[in-house]
Formats: C-alpha cells, sequence, structure tokens
C-alpha cells in the first residue's frame, strides 16, 4: 500500500512498512520538488526523508509489514517540514538527540543526521512521530 493525498502546497503519504516504499516516497519527493524548481533542497529533503523513514519502519515498526507510516512534507515560510510518524511503541528520543556517532559506525548516524540538516527536531511524547524542520 502507498497511498498518496496531494496538499496545497505538499503531499502526504501513508504507506505499508516496506523499505521499496523509502524510494518510492523519495521519488514523490523529486517529483514535487522539481515541479516547483526546488531540486536544490532535494540531497538534504532525500536524506532526512530516508533516514526518518528508515527509523520508522525497522525500529518503530520492526519492519513488521501490517503496520503503517504516515509521512507528511509541506512547504512553508523558507522551507519544508517533514512528518513522520509510526505504529510502533515508540522510545526515550530524549536520551538519543546528543547521541555522537564514529566514523566506522554503521548505524546510529539518525540524531546526528537530523541536527545538522533540520533547523528543529521534535517527536510526540511517546517518541513514534517526528517533525523535522528544514529551512535549507
Amino acid at each position: 500500500m502507498f497511498q498518496l493525498t496531494e496538499l496545497d502546497q505538499g503531499f502526504a503519504l501513508v504507506m505499508d512498512t516496506s523499505l521499496e516504499n523509502v524510494d518510492l516516497c523519495v521519488d514523490q519527493l523529486r517529483l514535487f520538488l522539481n515541479e516547483r524548481n526546488g531540486s536544490k533542497h532535494l540531497f538534504s529533503l532525500s536524506l532526512l526523508t530516508r533516514e526518518a523513514l528508515n527509523n520508522a519502519m525497522i525500529h518503530g515498526n520492526r519492519l513488521n509489514h501490517s503496520k503503517k507510516v504516515r509521512f507528511r512534507l509541506q512547504a512553508c515560510e523558507g522551507g519544508f517540514d517533514l512528518e513522520i510518524e509510526d505504529e510502533g511503541p515508540g522510545f526515550a528520543w530524549d536520551r538519543h538527540m546528543q547521541a555522537r556517532s564514529q566514523a566506522d559506525d554503521v548505524s546510529g548516524r539518525g540524531h546526528e543526521i537530523f541536527r545538522n540538516y533540520a533547523r528543529a527536531i521534535r517527536y510526540n511524547g511517546t517518541g513514534n512521530a517526528l517533525t523535522l524542520e528544514y529551512r535549507g
């Protein structure tokens, strides 16, 4: 399942937990940006999107294909807001906000990526919904 809803200044997706859907979401992001002459933001937004969706599917939903992930991209003054929500139990996000990774780490880089590419990072209280403010 990969359900697209177009919004005035963005789009929303509801998708099955399938890593192939991460690529489909980035394809939709690319189309959205190209239609609005925003391709200069593609690398940063793709990186944020891929990291957040992979985390939601792998860590949040534990690759359970019966669980859904919701994604929303909204253009706003000076940039974009990304919202990602999974159906997992959440996590103690406050313990990970300042995590640092080593050069040879193969995982655990998400919050470092978020800090470097997003102006603001917010989770809901449970830790299963994330908002990233990108102002490129």
